[in-house]
């Protein structure tokens, strides 16, 4: 098996290999999550992310310069996902190179969910769908055709998006043949259809709401210190502090529970107490029982945070479900923290820099468009230990900001001290979830 090929044997993966012993990371994250909490209610007395959510603008001229770069980097991004598909259709029969899988995997899925988090909704402008759908109109235009509008209300909500990030994690994770070039290249051509067709009933408001990729790099984007208003003109602002322009919409919340709980399961599926529990197994088999085992872990991740929403309801004397959505953005930094943690080797090691080499040869027929295919992957780029510390890091810190975010939402309506008491159930809930997350990255 080449390199490539082993990269994408269970989609995407990560190393865990912890420079100290398992138990001194999870005390040490339990203990700096209950010291920003005890912080929290003592120094935090009022809700500052809202007022500081729309941030100062940095002048027009910088807009209008994103402006007229953003017309080459469209065409750029759908010429990368052409070129994609093509070379997995082209390389279905021969399966010689992996260049559509390793844009899908590496470069969407996790490149771009880093680079909104840093930079802001970047997706909205790279997103070959918009512009396919963008295209469309145009030419119907042109024609003659009526324009049409964007619908009022797009039937179902964000609920497609959720059903679109719950095929994509079955795709890579369950299925067992979800890395072949001609998988993949079946699936990008089945979700291009239903984002593209959507958008002709309904107008391009489908693509933003039908999108899980759009839907979630947005809902990360919020973390950045970067965003464009309405006008069009960059302002930068506190970074979390876009979170408390979140709506609390269940199917929001949906949609980071499932990317959660599938990040979740990739962890443990790729580790060793996996194989341990379920057996060995192959074909339609496997694909099965790592369905199963999805579909029971996002349940569990759901139900942990419905129960700690249930007890803060308690507390406070709401309903669970409330609670739930009102406290949904303080899940963005936990996904986030998840993401770097588990795909942040694969991303400066062996993904990304074999999505680099291919990027000059993507068909496998000798070519060098960009002099980087006779790249070898630098395994010693990043050390061991300083990816186990980011992963730590990471995921310690992506649940301080879980808590500073939902402490800042609580005390809007509260007292700081009633707050602090109110929230003590999510607490352990966050405590948990961190715990379990360096538990599985150690057996991975």
């Amino acid at each position: 098996m080449n390199a490539v090929n082993t990269v994408l044997a269970h989609g995407v993966g990560a190393r865990g290999d912890l420079p100290l012993p398992f138990y001194l990371f999870a005390v040490g994250a339990a203990v700096a999550l209950m010291a920003a909490f005890v912080g929290l209610g003592f120094f935090w007395r009022r809700s500052w992310l809202p007022a500081a959510a729309s941030g100062r603008s940095l002048g027009p001229a910088l807009g209008r310069m994103l402006d007229v770069v953003a017309v080459p980097a469209r065409l750029a991004s759908l010429g990368l996902f052409v070129v994609a598909l093509a070379s997995s259709v082209s390389g279905a029969a021969l399966g010689s190179q992996r260049f559509g899988p390793l844009t899908v995997y590496v470069a969407l899925w996790v490149g771009m969910a880093m680079a909104s988090a840093v930079f802001g909704d970047v997706w909205r402008v790279l997103s070959p769908f918009e512009t396919i759908a963008a295209a469309i109109e145009w030419a119907a235009g042109k024609l003659g055709l009526p324009r049409l509008e964007d619908a009022d209300e797009v039937p179902g909500g964000y609920w497609p998006a959720v059903i679109a990030l719950g095929w994509f994690l079955f795709f890579e994770l369950c299925y067992h043949d979800g890395t072949t070039n001609g998988a993949v290249g079946g699936a990008m051509i089945a979700y291009t259809v239903g984002m593209v067709g959507g958008a002709a009933v309904y107008g391009r408001r489908w693509v933003r709401q039908a999108d899980g990729f759009g839907v979630l790099f947005s809902l990360l984007a919020r973390l950045s210190p970067f965003y464009r208003d309405d006008a069009g003109a960059v302002r930068l602002r506190m970074p979390l502090s876009g979170l408390a322009t979140i709506s609390p919409r269940i199917d929001l919340l949906a949609v980071l529970l499932v990317v959660l709980g599938g990040t979740t399961f990739d962890s443990l599926a790729g580790s060793t107490r996996w194989p341990a529990l379920v057996g060995t197994h192959r074909g339609w088999t496997a694909t099965g029982i790592n369905t199963a085992g999805m579909i029971i872990v996002i349940a569990i991740t759901a139900g942990l945070y419905y129960l700690g929403s249930l007890a803060v309801g308690w507390f406070t004397e709401q309903s669970a479900s409330d609670v739930a959505r009102r406290f949904a953005h303080s899940l963005v930094p936990i996904v986030f923290g998840y993401t770097v943690a588990h795909y942040f080797s694969l991303l400066v090691l062996d993904g990304g820099q074999n999505f680099l080499r291919l990027l000059s040869n993507p068909f496998d027929r000798g070519s060098n468009w960009f002099g980087t295919a006779d790249w070898a992957v630098n395994f010693f780029l990043v050390s061991t230990d300083a990816i186990a510390w980011v992963q730590f890091l990471a995921i310690v810190i992506g649940h301080i900001a879980a808590v500073l975010v939902a402490h800042d939402r609580a005390v809007e309506t509260s007292d700081a001290t009633e707050a602090a008491w109110a929230q003590r159930p999510m607490l352990i809930v966050m405590v948990f979830y961190s715990v379990v997350g360096l538990w599985l990255l150690q057996e991975a």
